[in-house]
């Protein structure tokens, strides 16, 4: 099984010098693959399948294409063997040089998870942009911020306070990551809250995705 210290949203490095073909789920992207990584850029990690191929271990990785291939995604499989390094998800304050017309909101994201002993990180366009030197953002695009709970965080409070951001623009949209390891949309976790707890929300985790209560959310363990 692929190491727990390797999870969904993690960044990771390959080695240049490894043949992707084999590895590409479609061979015309793995040249757009090689020079990505040729230039030091970083991979994400992706929802793992639950079965590993026989052999030596392998990991689930993508990237988004910038423009004009915007949101097509590459997807890898490759061995684990290949990675140089790896990090944790990319945290939102490392955004903040390249947004300059989204600094207030960014700035009222960090506050509020300052608050609720939050760390946020962010995926999606905006961490595309801010790794590489490519263009990914439109007047559009949405701010996807993972919220990474621990034990003492204050849940209701971060949910609460995103509220304010429910019309906002950028729009603001995320997972929270709760201590129990499995992520679910901020929204539907604000939703859930609502009604008291009784709506099922979809969660996911490195290896799978499945309907929760909100209190099983919290504390169910991932697999």
């Amino acid at each position: 099984m692929i190491s727990q210290m390797v999870q969904r949203h993690n960044l990771v490095w390959l080695d240049s010098d490894l043949d992707l073909a084999p590895y590409t789920a479609v061979p015309e992207q793995a040249s757009f693959a090689r020079e990505w990584i040729a230039l030091g850029l970083p991979l994400v990690v992706a929802r793992q399948p639950k079965q590993q191929v026989t052999g030596a271990p392998h990991i689930a990785l993508g990237l988004t294409m910038p423009p004009p291939a915007t949101r097509q995604r590459v997807s890898l499989y490759v061995p684990t063997e290949a990675i140089l390094r790896q990090s944790g998800p990319l945290e939102l304050a490392q955004s903040l040089p390249h947004v300059p017309l989204w600094q207030e909101a960014i700035q009222r994201v960090l506050n509020i998870c300052t608050a609720a002993g939050v760390t946020p990180c962010v995926y999606g366009s905006l961490m595309w942009q801010t790794v590489s030197r490519y263009n990914y953002l439109t007047d559009t695009s949405d701010i996807d911020i993972l919220f990474i709970c621990n034990e003492s965080s204050d849940i209701k409070l971060l949910v609460d306070s995103l509220a304010a951001f429910a019309e906002s623009c950028p729009r603001l949209d995320g997972e929270i990551l709760a201590p129990s390891g499995w992520a679910a949309a901020w929204r539907e976790v604000a939703a859930a809250g609502k009604d008291g707890g009784s709506s099922r929300i979809l969660a996911k985790s490195s290896f799978g995705a499945r309907l929760f209560s909100l209190d099983e959310f919290f504390e169910q363990k991932a697999a």
